[in-house]
């Protein structure tokens, strides 16, 4: 039997992510975040409306989402509990940034997995601002990757965040596997 639970916000479990952006003055900024899903070659991230990412992040920007792997915490935190509006988190934090080859912005090379994009649009509300973007390139460590370039399953060492509006955690992904596929 299920219980109803009262609760403003709930979070099952979601890649954790570190956004890397321009400011209106064209300085590295960079924002903590776990609100996204991807299809196909899109991404779709939410973030807070009052954020510095919202007041940065419009149609035809580019961005970088950084995906961390567990041995990063750290880097998720200064990227997320430090406002961005009072200070330079990648300078306070001494964050290294790679420039793109690819006519992106500068991304943290430090990270596992980074997808480069573009912003095609957002909606805003009072809470959240929306932002939609496509994915130009796709950048992975070469542990990732077989010899013919694909994607190993058994080295994704992502960190997950779960929570809701009494308490936030992070969590691993477990390494068990399962083929999609054959279990009817």
């Amino acid at each position: 039997m299920k219980q109803r639970v009262e609760t403003e916000k709930f979070y099952p479990a979601y890649p954790v992510f570190v956004l890397t952006y321009l400011n209106e003055v064209g300085e590295p900024q960079m924002s903590t975040g776990s609100s996204s899903y991807t299809l196909g070659d899109s991404i779709v991230i939410g973030v807070s409306a009052e954020s510095n990412a919202s007041k940065n992040l419009h149609a035809g920007q580019k961005l970088a989402v950084n995906f961390p792997n567990t041995e990063q915490l750290g880097l998720i935190e200064q990227g997320g509990f430090s406002s961005g509006k009072r200070n330079d988190k990648i300078k306070v934090h001494q964050i290294e940034l790679t420039k793109s080859d690819n006519g992106g912005v500068a991304y943290i090379d430090a990270c596992p997995i980074v997808l480069e994009c573009t912003v095609t649009q957002t909606v805003s509300d009072a809470d959240y601002h929306t932002i939609f973007a496509k994915i130009d390139t796709r950048l992975f460590e070469k542990n990732l990757l077989d010899s013919d370039g694909h994607f190993i399953h058994e080295e994704l060492d992502l960190v997950l965040f779960s929570g809701d509006a009494n308490e936030r955690k992070f969590r691993q992904l477990d390494t068990k596997i399962e083929t999609v596929g054959g279990h009817s």
